[in-house]
């Protein structure tokens, strides 16, 4: 039994040999990121919890048997989907998926059992709400009550605080990494990492404050040092000013021993292959730019291939329709407009010379002296 966050009991059963001989369900997980990304412009949500979900979906007649477990009074089975079978998030992902497909991601958001509304305007959001309760209630399907949070302007979702302004980090967990305390031990100190790394989207640079820690989860190098304890509080510090993020996401990662030895090239090249991989659901079959303060790759297609590294690189590229700018370009380019749009002139000694022949009172001063 496990205890859960209301204080309820879950019942877990051990399906692990089951679930070895079971063929995987491959169903598409959502990605947190993209769904909060769903998010700009809303400005009113509410929050529904399925009641006992898994338990909303029946067995087959011929898995029932499958299920069964012992226990100390007899042996049980399950006449709806358990808790422990390798395929049950799948399973119940694809159901809500098709449950509100209509409206997915145009104002329902559902990862699991975490259903979100979210819309604009009030009256739209009654609106949104009506309709998704019409879906609930044609499949047959619960929500618990005690967890609603209807209409609310700012809701916890997904380990998130949502609201009008953007989207940040839950106060609870910025609070528990905050009390963290000095990790003894490599599973300590991943588990820290686990929870910070959730979160780093919102920090700048977030790699490269937590690589000394990072290195010390390699074999037989678990050594807490000064270096380590600045990192762990540089961390601890920005994970606790962390800001919202309306819209911009923030990517960084630190460089393994065979990166590190590579050049400045092809290092920002690593780096934006990895960017586009990351972002691929947005790039993909539209037009991005690519700005960059390494000016030869602004040729990154023209260029001749030296290592297998760039072959690889490269290749994955060449399904993405972008071009690469230098950074100081777009600067000059702004200044340009800027000087046309104000009519700011460079040659300004010259035009004030030329007051002076221009200008006759100018004129009679000069001649009196």
């Amino acid at each position: 039994m496990v205890k859960k966050k209301d204080g309820t009991w879950r019942l877990c059963v051990d399906y692990r040999q089951l679930n070895q001989m079971t063929i995987k369900d491959k169903f598409p997980i959502p990605v947190v990121e993209e769904l909060l990304d769903e998010l700009h412009g809303a400005a009113y949500f509410t929050k529904l919890d399925m009641r006992s979900g898994y338990h909303q979906i029946r067995m087959f007649e011929k898995d029932i048997p499958k299920t069964a477990f012992r226990f100390h009074n007899g042996h049980y089975e399950f006449l709806v989907m358990p808790f422990g079978l390798t395929n049950a998030p799948s399973t119940f992902q694809s159901l809500m998926n098709e449950v509100f497909r209509e409206y997915f991601r145009q104002f329902i958001l559902v990862f699991f059992d975490d259903i979100l509304v979210y819309s604009s305007s009030w009256p739209l959001h009654l609106q949104h709400f009506r309709k998704t309760f019409q879906l609930l209630n044609k499949h047959s399907l619960c929500v618990k009550k005690s967890k609603w949070s209807f209409g609310a302007k700012q809701v916890e979702y997904l380990g998130h605080l949502i609201s009008a302004n953007g989207v940040a980090a839950d106060d609870k967990k910025v609070e528990c990494m905050k009390s963290w305390p000095i990790p003894k031990t490599i599973k300590e100190l991943r588990d820290f990492l686990g929870l910070t790394g959730y979160y780093r989207r919102f920090i700048a640079g977030y790699g490269k404050i937590a690589k000394p820690l990072t290195d010390l989860l390699c074999k037989d190098s678990f050594c807490w040092n000064d270096q380590a304890q600045k990192a762990f509080n540089n961390l601890k510090l920005a994970m606790s000013s962390a800001p919202y993020w309306p819209c911009l996401i923030l990517l960084s990662k630190a460089l393994s021993a065979r990166h590190q030895a590579l050049s400045t090239y092809e290092k920002e090249m690593l780096a934006i292959v990895m960017a586009v991989k990351k972002w691929s659901s947005y790039l993909t079959e539209r037009h991005f730019i690519i700005k960059t303060d390494h000016k030869s790759l602004k040729y990154l297609l023209e260029q001749k291939i030296t290592t297998s590294a760039q072959q690889v690189w490269l290749e994955k590229m060449m399904g993405y329709d972008y071009e690469v700018r230098k950074v100081d370009e777009d600067r000059e380019e702004e200044e340009k407009v800027l000087m046309a749009i104000s009519g700011i002139s460079t040659n300004l000694l010259d035009q004030v010379q030329l007051t002076w022949f221009t200008d006759p009172q100018l004129q009679n001063i000069i001649k009196e002296k």
